[in-house]
């Protein structure tokens, strides 16, 4: 039950992950190259959670750390998008984004779909049988 529950959870987390993504959009294309490289990671989680998704393998249900990463994932992702609207007020001059925070974290995020990546493709060629 509670590996279901997880598993949903991570799904429906990706779903949000998008909409974080929409609404960072401007500050990922200012903040240059991080910003560019973080798109393009984000682009390969979504990629790599489609496929567990259409894989089928009962091992990406199974296992509740690999899909709690996902969902802590999109939860720092959504911490960033409130601050950033949060703390950064649109309608006042007075404030500056401060860029060297979101490139800071733009590249802590893409060191974690790295490793979720390469986790993943990890377990898919894993064979259980053979322990």
């Amino acid at each position: 039950m509670l590996k279901k529950v997880v598993y949903y959870l991570r799904i429906f987390s990706v779903i949000f992950f998008v909409i974080f993504i929409c609404f960072l959009l401007n500050v990922i294309f200012d903040c240059g190259f991080s910003g560019i490289s973080f798109l393009i990671m984000s682009l390969l989680f979504i990629l790599i959670n489609i496929f567990t998704v259409l894989s089928n393998k009962k091992i990406y249900k199974e296992l509740i750390s690999y899909n709690l990463i996902s969902f802590t994932l999109t939860f720092y992702l959504g911490i960033i998008a409130i601050r950033l609207y949060f703390n950064y007020k649109a309608s006042n001059t007075f404030y500056m984004i401060n860029y060297d925070y979101f490139k800071t974290n733009f590249v802590i995020i893409d060191l974690v779909i790295l490793g979720i990546i390469l986790n993943t493709f990890f377990i898919y060629f894993y064979d259980i049988k053979t322990c």
